[in-house]
């Protein structure tokens, strides 16, 4: 599991070890995440993952969201265990459920700002909805390397929200492809986007300006060149998006 630091801090200059910064700000406007679940187990769940996909390659100034892949562990008894499956991502399924009123939970799941979304259009909408709307929270995020498997990161926050926030650093990975040998996807060839290898446990985005430094390792079997890392605040209540922001980390190896 990739190691996670969370220091409160007043002041950070950071500075990557290669001599390169990533330095990137969210939008004006609000920048929803659009949460997948999503396994490798489900034969439902393909054409799913290409609409995550697809909606990734619409990404622009004009249209912005944090699209992500969580892939449960329930689906892991039935033939084929998901490598990229967690049971976390299963407990986060079953709450944005609660927050929801769903009876039950499933895969294929879209969920965009907190709320399950069945309908293609639907989610473009929202997405759009969201991007006309002014964000109460601003995040700006420094990146920069400390060594070959490393990487740390400047988080500044300013929460005019009026409520504590809630934080998640996530770490996700492009242009996945696996054969499956099991299951309902049994001989199918599985093309991955946004695949997320790492989501931290939350913490407090209190109102005002704040900032947060974090330390996090690259795993072995992780391709750098197809990472990304992405910082979201949500109302802890709804699970709505108050503002997200990702990066692309290539350019820092």
């Amino acid at each position: 599991m990739a190691q996670f630091l969370l220091l409160a801090i007043c002041c950070i200059a950071v500075a990557g070890g290669a001599g390169q910064t990533l330095v990137v700000s969210s939008a004006s406007t609000i920048t929803p995440l659009v949460e997948l679940y999503t396994s490798e187990g489900c034969s439902s769940c393909p054409p799913a993952d290409r609409f995550l996909a697809e909606l990734g390659t619409h990404i622009g100034p004009d249209f912005h969201a944090l699209p992500l892949a969580f892939h449960v562990d329930y689906w892991n008894r039935l033939g084929w265990p998901d490598p990229f499956s967690k049971k976390q991502y299963t407990d986060r399924q079953r709450w944005i459920a609660h927050v929801n009123r769903q009876a039950s939970i499933y895969t294929p799941e879209l969920v965009v700002s907190g709320r399950e979304t069945r309908n293609g259009a639907q989610i473009y909408d929202r997405i759009r909805k969201h991007n006309a709307t002014p964000a109460n929270v601003s995040i700006q995020l420094q990146v920069g390397r400390n060594a070959p498997q490393r990487f740390h990161a400047e988080i500044t926050f300013d929460n005019v929200s009026g409520s504590t926030a809630e934080g998640h650093i996530a770490i996700y990975e492009n242009g996945i492809i696996r054969k499956i040998d099991g299951g309902e996807n049994w001989g199918a060839t599985l093309h991955h986007e946004f695949l997320v290898r790492y989501w931290s446990q939350p913490y407090e985005v209190d109102t005002g300006q704040s900032n947060t430094f974090v330390e996090l390792d690259i795993e072995p079997d992780w391709e750098i060149s197809n990472l990304g890392l992405a910082v979201v605040a949500i109302d802890p209540k709804t699970g709505a998006t108050l503002q997200a922001v990702r990066t692309p980390l290539n350019s820092l190896y």
